[in-house]
């Protein structure tokens, strides 16, 4: 029998938390959540009906504000809209730049339509056109007709590509594909770039160039690729590529590229530096073509750069051509400059009448010559006496 101390202090049991309920939830905050939920179901019916109905006004159009768009683009970009004829059609890539001229940018009357109002007006870019491209090779058909895009177009075809075009100032493509007789759906696509200069389409040619490509004998600027051809004629850019590396496609897209390299004109204005540059040496691959500030320098622009092996070393040799004024005044630039943040810059002895200076930036050289209306040099050089004999035999006219 168990006896209980009446005096011991009583253990009160603890409630579990689980078993708490609520008998009543008080009439306020019943109001309240009513409240709440008519408010979340009356915003959801206001947007609903908002989204339902357009409000012309909200979005309607300011004409007076595109005003100030339709002005004429001066500056680089205005080239970029040369190339048009007075019937607004773009001309060929053989014109010259000295015939194209620059068209404000055309306002058209747009029908009222929508948030459109009557009395609006648009700009409308022209057309592309041309001539069509036809090419008389035996066995091959064209599939389409001839393409044309110009300068404000030309992302539909090459997407995102087109800006390096457009930054050489392209003003055209031609392009036009064509099948093969006697292949299983063999084709050739043919693309023709013009530019506003020889020199930009070379620029451009040389920026795409494949270092594997192998020189394409046909034309001065040129290769051959494992898929097609690719050279640079007068203003023309040209590219030739092939479905497949089928030997019947590959002969047929040689013979295209031999047709065009006979169509196009020849012109070579402003690639005299280009010209200049010795092939004794030099790395087939490695032409550059730097439009404007050359190795950081303003007063270097259009410049020819390539790379050669000589006496087993590689050596860079860079070369600009303009008048001797200008070019004597480059050369004492670039001496003072030398001097003031490369370090150790002397005037080293003439050589074949060409004022020379060598220069030393950290561990590479520098040797760089002026003559007559040529600016140019070694850089980059580890082996300054190795730079030196380079330089001086190029100015013998012992390297060609």
């Amino acid at each position: 029998m168990t006896v209980v101390d009446s005096k011991a202090p009583k253990v009160e049991t603890k409630r579990n938390r689980n078993q708490f309920v609520r008998p009543a939830i008080p009439r306020v905050e019943q109001i309240a959540s009513a409240v709440i939920l008519i408010l979340i179901v009356s915003i959801g019916a206001a947007i609903w009906i908002k989204g339902k109905n357009f409000d012309p006004n909200r979005y309607s159009l300011r004409p007076d504000a595109l005003k100030s768009t339709a002005n004429v683009v001066e500056g680089k970009s205005a080239t970029l809209r040369m190339g048009r004829s007075d019937s607004g059609t773009e001309g060929t890539p053989s014109e010259t730049a000295a015939t194209k001229t620059v068209e404000p940018a055309a306002e058209t009357p747009v029908a009222k339509e929508g948030a459109y109002e009557e009395g609006a007006t648009a700009i409308t870019a022209k057309p592309a056109t041309g001539e069509p491209m036809e090419i008389s090779v035996a066995g091959i058909q064209p599939m389409g007709k001839t393409e044309f895009y110009n300068a404000e177009t030309l992302y539909e075809k090459i997407d995102g590509r087109s800006p390096a075009y457009v930054s050489f100032n392209c003003q055209q493509l031609r392009y036009r594909s064509f099948t093969i007789d006697g292949t299983a759906g063999g084709y050739v696509d043919v693309y023709e770039y013009g530019f506003d200069t020889p020199i930009n389409a070379f620029g451009l040619y040389a920026q795409e160039r494949d270092p594997k490509g192998k020189p394409l004998e046909i034309t001065s600027d040129g290769y051959a690729s494992e898929m097609g051809f690719f050279f640079r004629q007068g203003r023309v850019y040209v590219q030739i590529i092939c479905s497949d590396q089928n030997a019947k496609t590959l002969a047929t897209a040689r013979a295209i590229a031999e047709n065009r390299a006979k169509a196009l004109p020849v012109d070579d204005a402003g690639l005299a530096a280009r010209r200049k540059l010795p092939a004794t040496g030099m790395l087939a691959d490695s032409v550059t073509f730097v439009p404007e500030n050359a190795l950081g320098q303003s007063f270097l622009n259009n410049v020819f750069q390539a790379t050669y092996e000589f006496s087993g070393q590689k050596l860079t040799f860079f070369l600009m051509t303009t008048t001797p004024e200008a070019a004597a005044a480059a050369w004492k630039s670039f001496l003072a400059f030398s001097g003031k943040y490369g370090g150790n810059a002397t005037e080293l002895p003439e050589a074949n009448a060409a004022k020379i200076f060598q220069a030393q930036n950290f561990d590479k050289w520098k040797i760089i010559y002026q003559r007559e209306g040529e600016i140019g040099g070694v850089i980059d050089a580890t082996d300054t006496s190795l730079a030196r004999s380079f330089l001086e035999k190029y100015l013998q006219g012992q390297l060609h």
